[in-house]
C-alpha cells in the first residue's frame, strides 16, 4: 500500500502508465458492517488515486463529502498524476454500502462510461460489487 505513483508507472509499458487498471482488494471482513464498508471504501479510495491521481472534486459537488471522508486514506504522494492513461479502464471491488453513489458519481466526471456490476457467481449473501469506469478523460 506504500507504493508511489512515479514507482507504478516506471513498472508500466514504456513508463507511460497502464491501460487497465484491476483492484480487486477486499478487507478481511470482520463481521462489524460499518468497519467493513469503511475499510472497502479506503481500499477503493488508494486505487482510485492511485488511477487517476489527486482527487479533485466540484465545490457544489453532492459526493462531496463522501469522497473527502476517504481522501486521507490516500497517503502522501507527491505525484499528482495518476498511472492510468487517458481512455484507460479502471475496475474496483467494493462491499456495497451507502458511499458507493458518491463513488460512482465522482467516477463519472472522470470517466466516459461507469457501472456497477454484482456476477452471477457471486454468492447472494455477498455484499461484493465491482465498479467498472470505461475511457478515462
Amino acid at each position: 500500500m506504500a507504493l508511489m505513483k512515479q514507482q507504478a508507472r516506471a513498472m508500466s509499458p514504456q513508463e507511460r502508465g497502464f491501460s487497465v487498471i484491476l483492484s480487486d482488494m477486499c478487507p478481511v471482513v470482520s463481521g462489524i458492517t460499518t468497519r467493513d464498508e469503511a475499510i472497502s471504501c479506503e481500499l477503493g479510495m488508494r486505487a482510485l488515486s492511485l488511477a487517476v491521481g489527486k482527487i479533485k472534486f466540484k465545490e457544489s459537488a453532492d459526493y462531496r463529502e463522501t469522497m473527502e471522508r476517504f481522501q486521507s486514506s490516500t497517503g502522501p504522494d507527491p505525484d499528482e498524476d495518476g498511472v492510468l492513461r487517458r481512455g484507460g479502464s479502471l475496475v474496483i471491488k467494493f462491499l456495497e454500502n451507502e458511499d458507493i453513489p458518491g463513488f460512482n458519481k465522482f467516477c463519472k466526471e472522470k470517466f466516459k462510461k461507469v457501472s456497477l456490476l454484482r456476477p452471477k457467481a457471486t454468492r447472494s449473501s455477498s455484499r461484493e460489487i465491482y465498479m467498472i469506469c470505461e475511457g478515462l478523460r
